[in-house]
C-alpha cells in the first residue's frame, strides 16, 4: 500500500513538474490567449510587442513576471488584472517565453 501511495505522489509531482516547465501550457492554462497573441494586439498587446518593449531593460523577466501576478495599467483602453492564483514559478516562465518572442 506505501508502495502505491509513493507512486501516486511521484506521478503527480512530475505532472506538476512538467507543467511548470512549458509555458506555452502555462499561458494557454492561465487563459492569457484570450488577451494576448504571439503577434497580433488583442485586448491586450502581443507577446512580440511586449518583448520589444522590454528588450534591453536589465530587470525585464522580474518586472513582467511581477506585472503577470498584480496586473498592470498601461496606455490602452483595457488595463491588466492581477492574477494573484499565478505561482511565482509559473509567472517567471510565462515571462521568459514571452520574452523570448521575436517579431
Amino acid at each position: 500500500m506505501r508502495a502505491a501511495v509513493a507512486v501516486l505522489l511521484a506521478t503527480l509531482a512530475a505532472a506538476n513538474a512538467a507543467t511548470a516547465a512549458d509555458p506555452q501550457q502555462l499561458l494557454e492554462h492561465y487563459r492569457c490567449n484570450v488577451c494576448h497573441a504571439v503577434h497580433e494586439p488583442l485586448a491586450g498587446p502581443s507577446y512580440a510587442a511586449i518583448a520589444a518593449h522590454y528588450r534591453h531593460q536589465r530587470q525585464a523577466y522580474a518586472v513582467v513576471a511581477a506585472k503577470i501576478r498584480v496586473g498592470a495599467r498601461g496606455g490602452g483602453l483595457w488595463n491588466m488584472p492581477p492574477h494573484p492564483e499565478v505561482s511565482r514559478a509559473d509567472a517567471d516562465a510565462m515571462a521568459r517565453a514571452i520574452l523570448a518572442v521575436k517579431e
